[in-house]
């Protein structure tokens, strides 16, 4: 007699939310909802989770660069009346979300520089690139150093 198995698929989308691993326990939990809205969770080895989150953003298994267009090292970028000055790339430990980190310069109320890190979604926010092709990124309207207008 041929063996008859029935599989039942459920549909899980991600409710934004993801659990890392605590003290001992390696699993990482990812909030999830039904399509008929009952609350579910995906369980993840740590090998899962990176494998994931290599999946999810496209990232090379060999030399673990992102594909997508995104921020980069040592560029200047402008969007509304802020620049954005990237110094590096990391993968965010739990969520494996890339990050760009670096500083924004504000300019009014007051001009200041301040810390600053952009996700994706933020990069999604139309950010124009203009950085020196002369001098590269120290050449900015507030960083006088390079002596060139080409930003000012």
């Amino acid at each position: 007699m041929p063996d008859t198995t029935t599989v039942t698929l459920t549909e899980l989308r991600w409710a934004k939310i993801v659990h890392p691993p605590i003290g001992d326990d390696t699993t990482t939990w990812v909030a999830c909802n039904t399509t008929d809205g009952q609350a579910a969770a995906l369980a993840l080895t740590d090998q899962e989770r990176v494998a994931l989150g290599s999946e999810l953003l496209h990232i090379e298994r060999d030399d673990d660069i992102v594909r997508d267009e995104f921020f980069e090292p040592e560029r200047l970028y402008f969007r509304e009346g802020v620049t954005f000055r990237c110094e590096g790339l990391a993968l965010h430990p739990a969520t494996t979300e890339n990050n760009a980190f670096g500083f924004q310069y504000h300019d009014s109320p007051r001009p200041y520089w301040a810390s600053a890190v952009m996700s994706m979604r933020g990069w999604r926010k139309g950010w124009e690139d203009i950085t020196c092709s002369e001098h590269g990124y120290d050449c900015t309207p507030f960083a006088p150093a390079a002596g060139c207008t080409v930003n000012r």
